[in-house]
């Protein structure tokens, strides 16, 4: 039942009706830590693969959310995509923003943007992190 309560709220606050008053800010709040507890008695208990955290996986999800955003944001041609700013921050190898400075902004401002549509139209973009290539959407 507490389960099921969670997730109404959790959905409640997702949506953002939950935020009407201050008292149910504090009963999400609440709700939340006393989940973290149980998640933890439960670990604790080696009884954690019974049901996963609804809120942590929500928090992964917007994480990567988040990243997918800097990064295109980064990857822009104008003016961070042109010294390679977004796969400084994607944790390439050290020659590869060099490399866009060399070729005058990646070929003038072309490697950047096919950066930049490659990592909005892919649904995560978690591959390319680490990626020591240059041309990094190539397989």
């Amino acid at each position: 039942m507490r389960f099921y309560n969670f997730l109404l709220i959790l959905i409640l606050f997702v949506t953002g009706k939950a935020f009407a008053s201050s008292s149910r800010d504090n009963m999400i709040k609440d709700i939340i830590v006393f989940d973290e507890q149980l998640v933890n008695e439960l670990c604790e208990s080696g009884m954690s693969e019974l049901r996963p955290n609804p809120l942590k996986q929500f928090l992964r999800q917007q994480q990567q959310k988040n990243k997918k955003l800097t990064c295109a944001i980064l990857a822009f041609p104008f003016p961070f995509g042109i010294v390679g700013l977004h796969r400084i921050y994607m944790g390439t190898a050290p020659y590869v923003p060099v490399v866009y400075i060399a070729s005058l902004g990646g070929v003038f401002g072309i490697l950047p943007m096919i950066d930049f549509i490659v990592i909005l139209c892919k649904k995560n973009p978690e591959q390319y992190f680490g990626n020591g290539k240059v041309f990094m959407w190539v397989d």
